[in-house]
């Protein structure tokens, strides 16, 4: 379990690396998006389960919905948490409350009593690391 401000500060964290990544193969990449950015990718040589996320959100961004979802459809997920969460973070800050901290430990505790929603979720991971293995990503 993290603490408040540690969640605060990786969402926060995560939020400002990812949109700074995103803003560099928007502009440079001309979305060709090398595989080689991904550590898995590297060493194994084949794709991990989130491979092609931000190839994903840059079709998002140009409005290529059928491209982010044929690159990987978990960048959708992506994209929604990374425009939810930081707001998020800065109105908990601004009101002076703790209401994404809250959720969080609701959505934890619901989750370790429900194992077989945990289970399902990391069929569909698997089942999309298949994918972006099959599919050459």
């Amino acid at each position: 379990m993290l603490t408040k401000p540690r969640l605060y500060g990786l969402v926060m964290a995560l939020a400002a690396a990812s949109y700074g990544l995103l803003a560099y193969f928007y502009h440079n990449a001309n979305g060709s998006i090398s595989a080689q950015v991904c550590p898995i990718n590297r060493v194994a040589g084949i794709p991990c389960p989130s491979c092609g996320t931000a190839r994903s959100i840059v079709f998002i961004m140009e409005g290529n919905l059928y491209g982010a979802m044929m690159t990987n459809p978990l960048g959708f997920l992506a994209a929604l948490l990374l425009i939810a969460l930081p707001v998020w973070v800065a109105l908990d800050f601004v009101r002076k409350r703790e209401s994404l901290y809250r959720s969080y430990l609701k959505t934890e505790a619901w989750l370790i009593r429900r194992k077989w929603v945990a289970a399902l979720l990391v069929v569909l991971i698997l089942a999309n690391w298949i994918w972006n293995i099959t599919k050459g990503l």
